[in-house]
């Protein structure tokens, strides 16, 4: 009972943090590490008034309850599908929020658009309008947060007993829990933990993280699964993962913590100083504004690159983000930011296909960057998830088994396993559920949500088997062929087409984390039945964490708006639009568009046929694309992060490998958490104290 308690207090934390930077930039975490390095802290502090001393099962089973509770922004879509609707439901209020700041983003010519397109908006309006209630959304989430959690555990005998997949997340969180409580290794226990492949980007992570996010240096070990999920998916991921557009498990090297009996006092210290020096600026950055964006370019006499949004954003948390993904990610985004932000964009401008205010995601330079971008991600998932389709379908040959199929002893007694009897009607009811939520919430014949739930069901299978094989979860490719079935099954309604993208990357994303879970807990001998419980308590304590964190912050900004433009929300809502035969694309995008997707294409394919230790300098598609649909102020801090982290690897090894993850997780989680003190005062009313520095107009809030 105290870890899952310890599980939904983490889960908690981490689900409100994902939140945050979710709907900033579409970077999710699935926080495995810091749920086992905080869960650990927590009742380590705890110690002398335990009458029991936490174990490392029950640090398993803390993580997975937290690791539940944490995803849940991205697994119900609040990062990019909700506020897509939120997009679909004001179309034709003529941005009814109000003017933007010339440094705002600009929604009111999509929203035009979409009020003409087929006339979906004027019909659809007052059912997407039902998300607006709590009680909906945590119906909502109900309905997607449950089917993935029962399709896990029938996997879990073909690949982790039988084929012995290395779940390279799931096995390093492991190691984690083992280092910090003490307990031996036990030879092949962790076979894989020191020597994961890398990981591909996302064909997802955002995810990011694997937004992860994406690959790094084969020599660095695995050691955090960061998924970049980026709300077109994401990822979003990751990015993910989209934090909608596309899920990339981002995992950088294992943290080689010192045994629990030494206590690490140094990681301890280093986690709350790099926790508290992000929350402090995060809550000064509320009352002088200009702290968290400072247009350089202005005060240098070129204000051009604050137009073009060319800023210095010093924020502890995108830097942490940065150490955790890595010098690929990093430099990959680097390298769409300044393809897209600085070449392709002015371009556009330059030439008349842009006419519109900068930033504004119809009619503006940073709309025609978005269809490349989407191009880049679209043909990136293709081939990727090809990929590692052949590559499951070849492994399922005989003649191309290279594994040891001889079945491994479960060492989970039998009143431990999962059976049948509790999968199998779970998974039955938990697809009742959705079906019968989805149906009346959007008006829905009962087929679609079927179809759904059916195909969500089918290609969670192949992201299980390439998380277990290559750490990448492809919800971003599953999430776009999911939504290019439903232009056949439900021709012409972008509001079935969100739906059914929505449906098919939350079962993905359940799913894998389970396996993950389940893959950390086989190896340190956990109960399974234990596990199982804990992911269905964290997920229905999220139905209601994620509910009050999307609230809080929807009530206190506007979502989409500066301070949390949702980036991935047009990426999921244009896809929606073009595959549904809708829309508008940009003018003289094309051309572009396939270049650029060419190019991505290749990218994978190069990458396979180069050696292992050749790989690392193939950029990530992904994130070159993350790179050109974010604005470059919230990638520059990310890349001082992961140039950053090959700078520590080179000059400290050792201490990288120790301290890195957790000065990282000081820095995501200290302004992840002290944002929602700040959505709390500015829903109270409290406003900035001092404006210096703001050129007119420019700083939301300031005169």
């Amino acid at each position: 009972a105290r870890a899952l308690g310890g599980g939904v207090l983490v889960g908690g934390m981490l689900c409100f943090s994902n939140m945050y930077f979710g709907l900033q930039t579409g970077w999710v975490t699935m926080g495995s590490l810091q749920s086992a390095l905080l869960g650990y802290g927590m009742f380590k502090v705890m110690g002398p008034h335990l009458l029991v001393p936490f174990t490392a099962k029950e640090n398993v089973v803390l993580q997975t309850t937290a690791v539940a509770a944490a995803t849940m922004p991205l697994c119900g879509g609040f990062v990019g599908i909700i506020p897509a609707f939120r997009l679909l439901s004001e179309a034709g209020a003529n941005n009814t929020a109000g003017s933007h700041d010339d440094n705002d983003n600009d929604y009111g010519s999509i929203l035009e658009e979409d009020s003409e397109y087929n006339g979906e908006p004027s019909s659809s309006a007052p059912i997407i309008h039902l998300l607006s209630s709590p009680t909906a959304l945590f119906g909502w989430c109900l309905a997607l947060g449950f089917f993935g959690v029962f399709m896990a555990p029938p996997l879990r005998r073909q690949t982790i007993l039988r084929e012995k997949l290395p779940f390279p997340s799931g096995t390093a969180t492991a190691e984690i829990i083992r280092q910090l409580h003490g307990l031996p290794k036990e030879g092949e226990g962790l076979r894989s933990s020191n020597r994961c492949k890398k990981k591909d980007d996302d064909h997802n992570y955002v995810d990011g993280a694997r937004d992860d996010d994406d690959d790094i240096e084969e020599v660095e070990l695995v050691d955090e699964t960061t998924q970049l999920v980026m709300a077109n998916d994401g990822q979003s991921s990751g990015g993910g993962e989209e934090a909608s557009l596309f899920r990339r498990l981002e995992t950088p090297p294992v943290v080689a913590l010192p045994d629990a009996a030494a206590a690490p006092p140094p990681a301890w210290r280093l986690l709350f100083l790099s926790f508290t020096f992000s929350a402090a600026y995060t809550l000064l950055g509320f009352f002088v504004p200009i702290l968290k964006n400072i247009p350089i370019g202005t005060y240098i006499g070129l204000p051009s690159l604050t137009a073009w949004s060319w800023t210095l954003q010093p924020s502890p948390s995108y830097f942490g983000q940065g150490l955790i993904m890595g010098p690929r990610t990093a430099v990959s985004m680097l390298l769409g930011t300044v393809v897209g932000w600085g070449m392709l964009a002015p371009m556009a401008q330059a030439e008349g296909w842009a006419d519109g205010p900068i930033q504004d995601a119809a009619t503006g330079a940073r709309g025609w960057l978005l269809w490349v971008s989407l191009a880049i991600m679209l043909a990136d998932s293709a081939v990727s998830l090809g990929l590692l389709s052949a590559k499951v379908l070849l492994r399922s040959l005989p003649s191309f088994r290279v594994v040891d199929m001889e079945e491994e002893l479960d060492p989970a007694p039998p009143d431990q396993q999962i059976t049948w009897r509790t999968w199998l009607p779970g998974l039955i009811l938990a697809s009742i559920l959705c079906t019968a939520v989805l149906t009346p919430m959007f008006d829905m014949p009962v087929y679609e949500p079927v179809i759904a739930v059916l195909f969500s069901l089918l290609v969670a299978v192949l992201a299980v088997r390439a998380l277990g094989e290559t750490d990448l979860n492809p919800v971003s490719g599953i999430g776009k062929v999911s939504q290019l079935l439903f232009a056949i099954v439900s021709p012409g309604n972008v509001v079935a087409n969100l739906v059914a993208g929505a449906v098919a990357e939350a079962g993905a994303i359940s799913a894998g984390d389970m396996m993950q879970d389940l893959q950390c807990g086989h190896l340190l001998k956990a109960s399974p039945k234990a596990q199982f419980v804990a992911q269905l308590v964290g997920t229905l304590a999220s139905c209601v964490m994620v509910v009050a964190a999307w609230t809080l912050y929807s009530s206190a900004y506007e979502i989409p708006g500066p301070e949390f433009p949702a980036p991935t929300a047009l990426i999921w809502l244009d896809m929606a639009r073009v595959v549904s035969g809708g829309g508008h694309i940009a003018t003289n995008v094309m051309p572009t568009a396939i270049i650029a997707a060419v190019i991505a294409a290749l990218l994978p394919l190069v990458e396979t046929l180069l050696p292992l230790s050749r790989r690392r300098i193939v950029p990530s598609a992904m994130a070159a694309a993350i790179g050109m649909y974010v604005t470059p102020n919230w990638t520059l801090p990310r890349v001082a992060g992961g140039l950053a982290n090959y700078a520590w690897r080179r000059w400290d090894q050792d201490g990288a490998e120790r301290y890195m993850i957790v000065v990282a997780s000081g820095f995501v989680l200290g302004e992840g958490l002290t944002g929602i003190v700040n959505a709390f005062l500015k829903s109270a009313g409290v406003d900035w104290v001092w404006c210096g520095g703001c050129p007119v107009g420019y700083c939301s809030g300031c005169p």
